[in-house]
């Protein structure tokens, strides 16, 4: 009976993954909360914009442009290659993105075998097919998918380490050196990794030590060869992209910490409060917890993470998709736990994980089952548009001109951020179109307008209008 129960978790979590290949060309979802969320304008363009550049015949690095993918080179070099087979869409983007979830719910379940049951291992990964975050940004060609592959690949690799296990344990170290220039957030989980590493050789302690600094050996050369080669050559887009003001980070750092508790219910309703209290009744009364391995883990994951939140800004929810893992994790041993001491309660509430785990799966079916095409007609319309006329360069610049490219199938388009400012890029890489969200007014796009004639060239109502007004294209002339 357990080994069918087994088997029919792992068809249900099968199922759920590859339901989120479906309708990949759909616009993202507008329901409650996530419709604050701006990274399907934004962020798959950005962080697909050196592989874009390469297949638009554009430079890959562009001066004075937006370059992410100098700090953060995996991910684009992941959808040039993809782009080299399949060519420039969306749809190859994203189903890169859906398989690199697929591979993080394996590894969650490699990851869990370690130190748990295959009971325990199923479950996890069943709540992770299940959750309607983890679906929802699986879809986008973001940094979040693979950054959370990597992640879970170090960690069941320092799991696996034992004495005399140095190769392993470099390994485990260029990982971490592939995870962090997959997201630059990657040092605030750095503590999770190595703690397995540890914790599985302590009882010799100079073994240990040896094996945590053959890790840190690695990541020290390699990420320090790429430190100097970013001071030396991209110092400006350093300061432009991963600049930062601590005084200003810390200023709000109470209230923002105290918005992560209520934000990280994003992830799930049920499965946040849980993990809160699977960390304060160790905290108090369940201390053994301690000595659990994968518990820790999970703490140190989950801690550096919200570090991470709460001192960059008050994050959107993309940002909680790495959470989503170590919440499942911390939900389920304080129900283990709480099983052996008060079988009542823990029955209750693991009632209660099963009907957010349903609501979880109803939210998808339901988003499945309407979809809307907006963004992407909006898009090839503009592609359209830009091509029909020959009278200005075939170049798309704004804020979300790559999002646009990338949807469309490869229309040229630069960024408008960067160090360079507006009116002189247009001018440099001889710009002919440019789009600008209505509810947006950046004081560049008014200063180009004092050296050129923005003519409106079409307005475009897309997502939901009433949050984001209207999307609009622009021809770009010279004053007259």
């Amino acid at each position: 009976m357990r080994r069918k129960i087994l088997i029919l978790s792992w068809v249900a979590a099968a199922l759920l993954l590859a339901l989120r290949l479906v309708h990949l060309r759909a616009d993202f979802t507008s329901m409650h909360w996530l419709s604050q969320e701006g990274a399907q304008f934004t962020d798959e363009g950005f962080y697909t914009s050196a592989a874009l550049h390469r297949f638009t015949s554009l430079p890959v690095y562009i001066p004075g442009g937006w370059n992410p993918g100098v700090f953060m080179p995996i991910w684009p070099l992941l959808v040039g290659a993809v782009f080299h087979f399949a060519g420039v869409s969306v749809v190859a983007a994203r189903a890169l993105a859906v398989v690199c979830t697929w591979i993080t719910a394996v590894l969650a379940y490699a990851v869990t075998r370690q130190h748990r049951s295959q009971r325990f291992a199923a479950c996890t990964a069943l709540l992770f097919a299940t959750n309607a975050l983890g679906f929802f940004y699986s879809r986008l060609a973001i940094l979040e998918p693979a950054f959370c592959l990597f992640l879970l690949l170090a960690l069941w690799m320092a799991g696996k380490v034992r004495a005399n296990g140095y190769a392993l344990a470099a390994g485990v170290g260029l990982i971490f050196v592939i995870l962090t220039l997959t997201k630059t957030t990657g040092p605030f989980v750095l503590p999770a990794i190595l703690y397995p590493l540890w914790a599985n050789n302590r009882t010799d302690r100079r073994a240990a030590g040896r094996l945590l600094a053959t890790a840190l050996g690695i990541i020290v050369l390699l990420l320090g060869c790429a430190k100097i080669i970013w001071a030396r050559h991209y110092a400006v887009d350093a300061q432009i992209i991963l600049g930062m003001n601590p005084l200003w980070q810390l200023e709000h750092a109470l209230p923002r910490l105290a918005r992560f508790f209520f934000r990280g219910t994003w992830i799930d309703p049920v499965l946040f409060p849980l993990a809160l209290l699977c960390a304060i009744a160790a905290l108090a009364q369940m201390r053994f917890l301690w000595r659990d391995t994968l518990f820790v883990t999970a703490v140190l994951w989950e801690t550096g993470y919200a570090a991470f939140i709460v001192f960059h800004y008050d994050g959107p929810p993309r940002y909680f998709v790495p959470l989503i893992v170590p919440t499942i994790w911390l939900s389920l041993i304080f129900l283990e736990a709480l099983w052996q001491q008060q079988k009542r309660w823990a029955k209750a509430l693991a009632a209660l994980v099963v009907a957010s785990a349903v609501g979880n799966i109803a939210c998808t079916l339901h988003y499945l089952a309407h979809p809307r095409y907006t963004f992407f007609e909006t898009c090839a319309s503009i592609r359209r548009t830009v091509e029909a006329d020959a009278s200005v360069p075939r170049l798309l610049i704004g804020r979300g001109a790559e999002e646009i490219s990338l949807v469309s199938g490869g229309l040229p388009a630069i960024d408008s951020d960067g160090a360079m400012p507006l009116a002189e890029k247009i001018a440099t890489y001889h710009i002919g179109w440019l789009v600008q969200w209505s509810r947006y007014t950046p004081q560049r796009m008014r200063s180009a307008q004092q050296q050129f004639d923005l003519v409106r060239q079409a307005e475009y109502p897309v997502f939901s209008p009433e949050k984001m007004a209207v999307l609009r294209l622009y021809r770009i002339l010279p004053v007259r």
